[in-house]
């Protein structure tokens, strides 16, 4: 009869260990799909394309300027964007600082990179993908050492023909009338990769 008992409780022993490594797997599969939700909310955010300029885009702008050479900041700061076809209003933002020792004005022009070879690349020509911008260009005057209180959104409207591609445009930034006019201060690429939808 002893032995009867003891066959009975090694079971339930059996049991419990194999409910409890149940829940323990439960647990740690649950864990883990937070954890891949959480990364990809993260990554999809360092990469995404923004709609309007908020607090978030100027601090990640004004971190941008913490370093004191630093003359264009552009936000998102890993400087690639994903945009899906047909889509409007979708873009980055950018701002600039004047290094110069006196009030500056500055010219700037956004633009497909002229030497990305977009016709072999992307099977598109590059006045149309430069048709894509809202607003191309723009002035503005900074005073010595000053960043822009207001920077600047660049959005697109990618048409439903857009070919998935990425294309790198260039953000120009050039003295405007009056300052050493038409010489260049500055400049740095953005990568825009169009999505299918």
């Amino acid at each position: 009869m002893v032995l009867k008992l003891r066959k009975i409780s090694s079971k339930k022993g059996a049991i419990e260990l194999s409910m409890s490594t149940i829940v323990i797997l439960v647990l740690a599969m649950s864990m883990l799909v937070v954890g891949l939700i959480l990364v990809q909310k993260i990554f999809f955010v360092a990469g995404s394309a923004i709609g309007e300029i908020d607090k978030g885009v100027r601090t990640s702008l004004s971190e941008t300027f913490s370093k004191s050479d630093v003359k264009l900041a552009i936000h998102p700061s890993a400087r690639t964007i994903e945009i899906k076809q047909r889509t409007q209003g979708q873009g980055f933002a950018f701002a600039v600082r004047n290094l110069d020792v006196g009030d500056a004005n500055f010219e700037y022009e956004i633009e497909v990179d002229p030497s990305f070879d977009i016709q072999d690349k992307c099977e598109i020509k590059k006045a149309q993908a430069d048709d894509w911008l809202l607003i191309s260009r723009g002035s503005f005057t900074l005073g010595p050492g000053k960043v822009m209180e207001n920077p600047k959104l660049v959005l697109f409207n990618i048409p439903d023909n857009a070919p998935p591609c990425t294309i790198p445009y260039l953000v120009n930034v050039e003295y405007g009338q009056g300052t050493r006019n038409g010489d260049h201060y500055t400049s740095d690429t953005l990568y825009l990769t169009v999505l299918p939808r």
